[in-house]
């Protein structure tokens, strides 16, 4: 519901910027356009203006949601993916054709709530280590990124016709260390409060060398 509510929101907010675009007296009608994409951010729109030669702006919105189960090889996490994330990106074209430079920011939505099910540990009881395999869900966990993100990139349009283009953009979102917040009852069943917190470092040390996230966007560029 989150997701369709910003899509509408953007879509009012092109329709707004082309009537500024056709009140305008500096700038074309034609320079207004509208572009549906699918990228690593997830499917989206953005809405934009060329201003001259050399110089164009964009706003636009993605989102995604996907479920998935990651076996490790002490549990099975049950997670979903939710990609939810727009912003604002300033173009430069030097060459006054097809290939810009760009550079913005986005705020970023983007997380990954899972459960860990099917844990198996070893623990000490009576003396001796034994093999504990507890079915139940009883640790929930969420990921999350900086909900403010850096671009950089660049792109190319090839034109199709006279007022569509195919456009390719490929650039970084740098969005920090992510945060790991999790939550365990895994006590209830023998397992130390440090080997909690053990288990816990040790997912935050894996997850926390990717700061920095691929932009790959293929979309449609119509002009108005």
């Amino acid at each position: 519901m989150r997701l369709h509510c910003w899509i509408g929101s953007c879509i009012a907010f092109g329709l707004s910027l082309a009537g500024v675009a056709h009140a305008g007296e500096g700038f074309p009608g034609d320079e207004f356009f509208v572009t549906p994409n699918v990228s690593t951010l997830g499917p989206g729109i953005e809405a934009g203006l060329r201003l001259d030669d050399h110089w164009g702006l964009r706003a636009g919105i993605n989102g995604l949601r996907y479920s998935y189960v990651y076996h490790d090889k002490k549990a099975d996490l049950e997670s979903t993916l939710t990609l939810l994330n727009g912003g604002a990106t300033v173009d430069y074209y030097p060459w006054s054709d097809g290939w810009r430079l760009s550079g913005g920011v986005r705020l970023s939505a983007n997380e990954i709530r899972g459960r860990v099910k099917n844990l198996r540990g070893k623990v000490k009881f009576g003396g001796r280590e034994v093999m504990v395999f507890v079915d139940d869900p009883l640790t929930t966990f969420k990921v999350t990124q900086n909900p403010v993100q850096p671009y950089l990139g660049g792109g190319y349009s090839i034109k199709l016709q006279e007022r569509v283009s195919l456009n390719f953009d490929l650039g970084l979102l740098y969005s920090g260390k992510p945060d790991l917040d999790v939550k365990s009852r895994a006590y209830r069943y023998g397992f130390t409060r440090r080997q909690i917190e053990r288990e816990t470092a040790r997912y935050q040390d894996r997850i926390s060398p990717f700061q920095v996230y691929p932009v790959i966007q293929v979309g449609l560029n119509i002009r108005f």
